[in-house]
């Protein structure tokens, strides 16, 4: 993983997260999904699913304040 990526426990405030930096929610929280910084080609946000049911949620913690 990423080392720049912080793990989320919580689904609910990875969502919150994501809204107050202005990232688009993806449709499903249970699919692999990322998203990246435009301007700088970085992952800001990742769920990532292990295939045995558990769903992960990270974030660029560096990214909470820019917005």
């Amino acid at each position: 993983m990423d080392s720049f990526l912080t793990e989320i426990k919580n689904a609910h405030l990875f969502a919150e997260y994501l809204m107050c930096s202005g990232v688009k929610l993806p449709h499903s929280r249970s699919d692999n999904w990322e998203a990246t910084d435009s301007h700088k080609d970085k992952v800001v946000a990742r769920i990532k699913n292990d295939g045995q049911g558990n769903v992960r949620f990270f974030i660029c913690a560096a990214m909470l304040g820019r917005k």
